[in-house]
């Protein structure tokens, strides 16, 4: 009598369940960049086709925004409450660079390379940071500084919040177009509430990350502060130039460039909220995270000048219509998309 033969059967079942597992595996952890994943907002990463912004998935949580009252160089409009951001969401890594920037926003035959700032208005072609590394020249005359290799690694400034927006409009009708956009989600500037909520990263200090933030190495690996190479006052930094991450891989949350919000600036709701959006009017919009000095900062000038502007609570604001303003750019999301209170609809 023939005795059965297991081994083989043995084997298969083994392949069909690693292979179960496999796919299990798969399900659970989405690859970056899956669309499908993406469009049900569960892929760790995504890159916007074509201009290449790479983008976080933050996950739906609570946190206290604001911050307590002992806080170093705490303003009173900080007052803290609990907030729940509701639905996951997708945040820039960094602040929207200029190579991200140009090819939606500049017309195609725009001469970058010979633009120059006696052709035009500041918003009008290149941010400033890249024109005035170009051939040495120096835009407020006097003067040339060395010549300096320019980078559209830089964050976009000199833009204004509608044209931020507008920005974000043509990425959300193109990605649209092209069958990815995941259903009740748009490309936007975040709310103040989800702004926070990714610089923090699930921490409570008055930075992302933890240190003495009196030494100015310290918050210098994460931030850019100024740039003292002596060749432009208010010059931004390439990103990320060698500055780390907060905890959820956004880089320069601090510094750099201060980032419009999509909110109105005003006082805070009383009480805890759910998705705010900010006041239904205002006179000026929220911007957060702190621009770039003109000069290296000393103790004194970290005191009065980097604490009150780049903390994880700090808030600052603009009129909407600011564009020429250097230190001032944007960061974007694919988020739910809300109801934007008194946004205008800038011409291309």
């Amino acid at each position: 009598m023939q005795r059965p033969i297991l081994f083989p059967a043995i084997v298969f079942a083994l392949v069909i369940c690693r292979a179960a597992v496999a796919d299990n595996s798969a399900a659970e952890n989405p690859a970056a960049n899956d669309v499908a994943a993406m469009q049900k907002i569960e892929a760790p990463e995504w890159t916007v086709p074509g201009i290449g912004v790479a983008m976080r998935r933050i996950p739906a949580g609570s946190f206290t925004m604001g911050s307590p009252t002992d806080e170093i160089a705490r303003k009173a409009d900080e007052i803290q409450h609990k907030v729940t951001i509701s639905k996951p969401f997708y945040m820039a890594i960094y602040e929207t660079r200029q190579r991200e920037y140009y090819p939606l926003m500049i017309r195609p035959d725009f001469d970058l390379e010979a633009w120059g700032y006696q052709r035009g208005p500041l918003h009008e072609g290149a941010a400033w940071t890249y024109r005035s590394l170009m051939n040495g020249r120096r835009i407020s005359g006097g003067s040339a500084y060395p010549n300096i290799a320019r980078t559209d690694l830089n964050p976009m400034e000199c833009v204004s919040w509608d044209k931020a927006m507008l920005y974000c409009r043509k990425i959300t009708a193109a990605e649209r177009a092209g069958g990815r956009l995941p259903k009740g989600y748009v490309y936007r500037l975040p709310t103040e509430a989800e702004w926070e909520y990714a610089c923090r990263a699930g921490t409570t200090d008055p930075y992302s990350f933890k240190g003495d933030y009196d030494n100015v190495g310290v918050l210098s690996a994460y931030m850019c502060l100024s740039k003292d190479g002596g060749y432009i006052a208010f010059a931004t930094s390439p990103t990320p130039d060698n500055r780390q991450p907060n905890a959820w891989g956004l880089y320069d949350m601090h510094g750099n460039v201060f980032e419009w919000c999509l909110d109105w600036y005003g006082p805070y709701a009383a009480g805890a909220a759910v998705d705010p959006v900010g006041p239904s009017t205002g006179a000026e919009r929220v911007a957060r995270g702190g621009g770039v000095l003109p000069f290296p900062p000393g103790r004194g000038s970290l005191e009065k000048l980097v604490h009150p502007h780049f903390r994880s609570a700090a808030r600052y604001r603009f009129p909407a219509r600011t564009a020429h303003q250097i230190n001032l750019g944007f960061r974007i999301v694919l988020a739910p998309d809300v109801q934007v209170h008194g946004a205008a609809q800038p011409s291309e």
